[in-house]
């Protein structure tokens, strides 16, 4: 999810659409900082990391490592960022900076990160401004609701259907998002994370508009008005 304002742009999460960056070179025109915050360190959302270097400025990667795991970011990042996985230098592929939990200013925008513990692995909810929550990797957890507390848009995590859950540990199904948008007075929701597995993602529509009519599925490419 890339966030523009002016000539900063911010990037939640680093998994292989970052090289949309690096396709649609347009999408960082006029940008002079780039801040890439993770939520967690699932392969799925730091693969990407290796289109870093191709990009037309230099970012910064935040990562919750030492809040999170009690480990530093960049150590846990390592293994990616040199052979025998990866041909660029540390350098190349930016610095990597630790995310903390609760509000925090990160290049031009401000941030409110929070811990996600009913995952397999904990993760980070993020909040940007007032325009925008991202809540992934989690099962369903009442406090995403107040961490998007009237948001204009909420991105949710929908796995799969409240028919298709089964007994998994650590993530939500499409009416459990519809019900954090539902109370936290979102504005919008957008269904994201889903299981490509699934036979039909309009099930998963159907399964949150009984909890907010205007769910809607995430597509690749697609821009959110906010």
């Amino acid at each position: 999810m890339l966030v523009r304002d002016g000539p900063n742009a911010l990037l939640l999460d680093a998994g292989t659409g970052l090289r949309r960056l690096v396709d649609e070179p347009a999408l960082l025109d006029g940008a002079r900082r780039l801040d890439i915050v993770l939520t967690h360190f699932h392969l799925d959302h730091v693969c990407g990391s290796g289109y870093v270097p191709a990009l037309p400025i230099k970012a910064t990667l935040w990562a919750p490592g030492a809040w999170l795991y009690a480990t530093p970011s960049e150590q846990l990042l390592d293994p990616l960022r040199r052979a025998p996985l990866s041909p660029f230098s540390p350098e190349e592929l930016g610095d990597v900076r630790e995310l903390e939990p609760g509000p925090q200013t990160i290049g031009a925008f401000q941030l409110v990160a929070r811990a996600q513990p009913l995952h397999w692995a904990p993760t980070a909810g993020l909040r940007v401004g007032d325009a925008l929550a991202l809540v992934t990797d989690t099962a369903f957890d009442p406090g995403s609701s107040e961490l998007a507390r009237g948001v204009t848009h909420l991105l949710h995590e929908a796995w799969s259907t409240s028919e298709r859950a089964v007994a998994r540990e650590g993530d939500a199904t499409a009416a459990e998002a519809g019900r954090v948008a539902r109370d936290a007075g979102a504005r919008r929701l957008t269904l994201v994370h889903l299981d490509p597995r699934l036979p039909s993602e309009e099930d998963l529509l159907e399964d949150a508009r009984t909890q907010f009519p205007d769910a809607r599925l995430g597509r690749d490419g697609a821009e959110l008005d906010l």
